[in-house]
């Protein structure tokens, strides 16, 4: 059978092989979301870090078969090209995981509402423990613009940063747990800190090559830079998705030779 052309039937059987060898943990996993939602069904900053931070965890451990010998082996013995694999691993760490939240975030929603409003309705409880509320629908209200009004730029902004800092912590994270043997999320996260240390450091060292001693702090000139400088990041942000996934692709050649 040739494996070195990207297949969707392979892809789908692999999608097949993750749910039936991990569906309990996957069950579990969610169940323990929903539960949590439950409780932060009304904090918007609460439920957009869970997002973040479970989302980080879940990318860094989701490769972790492959630094075992055992279930390393048999995985790279799967008739599948790497692209294949790691397109599984992407759509799994990225779309499944956003999908996914959204839904237990329904259910712990719709759940928590429920026993709040039941307990508030026993005599057994104090008052200012449970009171009844209205089922609200907090996280898709502040992520959804305002229309037929005039688009609120602001909450826009908010919306695309949070996906943009999504997929990037999602891809990153993704890469440092094929990388890494061991405690991949700590150590993709310390690396993270190293780097932007690094990156301070250059950048300040670059600022007072270039501007310290031709321009006046304050001045025209140094703001211009600083806004340069800072559209240049934002541009690489989304350049750094893609560019962890293909260094993912090459790690897990990598990893398997």
């Amino acid at each position: 059978m040739k494996t070195s052309i990207f297949n969707l039937r392979r892809v789908g059987l692999l999608f097949q092989r993750y749910f039936i060898e991990r569906f309990l943990s996957e069950l579990i996993y969610w169940g323990i979301m929903a539960i949590v939602f439950m409780f932060l069904r009304n904090n918007i900053p609460a439920m957009f870090g869970l997002i973040l931070v479970a989302g980080i965890f879940y990318a860094a451990r989701f490769s972790k078969e492959i630094h075992h010998s055992g279930n390393g082996v048999a995985y790279f013995m799967i008739p599948a090209t790497q692209l294949e694999k790691l397109t599984v691993s992407i759509v799994m760490t990225s779309l499944y995981y956003f999908a996914m939240m959204m839904v237990v975030y329904v259910i712990g929603n719709l759940t928590g509402t429920f026993l709040n409003n039941m307990l508030a309705s026993m005599d057994f409880f104090p008052n200012f423990l449970f009171h009844h509320s209205s089922l609200q629908w907090k996280l898709f209200e502040e992520a959804t613009p305002k229309f037929p009004e005039v688009l609120e730029l602001g909450n826009m902004h908010l919306i695309v940063f949070f996906i943009i800092s999504f997929l990037v912590n999602q891809s990153l994270f993704l890469f440092g747990g094929i990388y890494f043997n061991k405690n991949q999320a700590l150590k993709t996260f310390l690396a993270i800190i190293l780097f932007y240390i690094f990156l301070v450091i250059l950048i300040r060292f670059e600022v007072k090559l270039m501007i310290e001693d031709i321009v006046h702090p304050g001045s025209e000139d140094v703001k211009s830079w600083s806004r340069a400088v800072v559209h240049t990041v934002k541009f690489f942000q989304f350049l750094l998705i893609p560019f962890f996934w293909v260094v993912s692709y090459f790690r897990l050649t990598e990893k398997q030779v």
